[in-house]
């Protein structure tokens, strides 16, 4: 069978449900405002996505008609994640992937920085390494992405901290015992807290 020879950006969102979205941002905003800051957020992730050199498919926490409508007119092909936690989401995501195409990132829809230019970056790096992370300046990471399917053949994140500053270093400890070959790319940052809400609104990035 010949080698897969393209390559797959798989973006995870949340489905469009008031208070289930960018809850940290609640208490500021209320559930309505979280709900159109967290849409501004994923149409910019959408619209970035667009400009990847592959093919794209949109990964829902729960099923979302909206959502996958919006993932369909664009040609991509929608799927609903699958495990207990993010850690188990990812991994069965890409591994998913890595069935059918040579490189796989995965993103978030919280940073509207990402473009062409970071997911090139990504791509190059998987030349050389097994793994590449998006790091994120709060100690997370906005973009995963590997190349070896044996890597994410179990869950590896079993023991990361999500939503924490420490997500990246638990994540890397985490692959050691399956690789350390691993590429950090340049910390971009993503919306979460009210602070990032209002670096976003200053450089025009998410409006009011």
């Amino acid at each position: 069978m010949a080698e897969p020879t393209q390559d797959l950006l798989i973006v995870f969102a949340r489905a469009l449900r008031p208070g289930k979205v960018k809850t940290r941002l609640i208490p500021a905003t209320g559930e309505q405002g979280a709900l159109r800051v967290y849409r501004q957020l994923l149409e910019s992730t959408l619209k970035a996505a667009r400009t990847f050199p592959g093919d794209v498919e949109l990964w829902t926490d729960q099923p979302d008609v909206t959502l996958a409508a919006m993932a369909r007119r664009r040609g991509w092909d929608y799927r609903v994640q699958q495990g207990h936690d993010l850690g188990e989401r990812m991994s069965r995501a890409i591994s998913q992937g890595l069935a059918h195409y040579r490189r796989v990132l995965l993103v978030g829809s919280d940073c509207p920085l990402l473009d062409r230019q970071y997911f090139d970056t990504a791509l190059r790096a998987l030349r050389h390494h097994d793994v590449v992370f998006g790091a994120s300046e709060d100690g997370g990471y906005v973009l995963l992405g590997s190349a070896h399917s044996l890597i994410w053949k179990r869950n590896p994140f079993q023991a990361v901290q999500w939503g924490t500053e420490y997500a990246l270093a638990d994540s890397r400890e985490a692959l050691l015992g399956r690789t350390s070959d691993v590429a950090i790319l340049p910390a971009l940052w993503d919306v979460d807290e009210p602070d990032d809400l209002a670096r976003a609104l200053d450089e025009g990035l998410i409006q009011r």
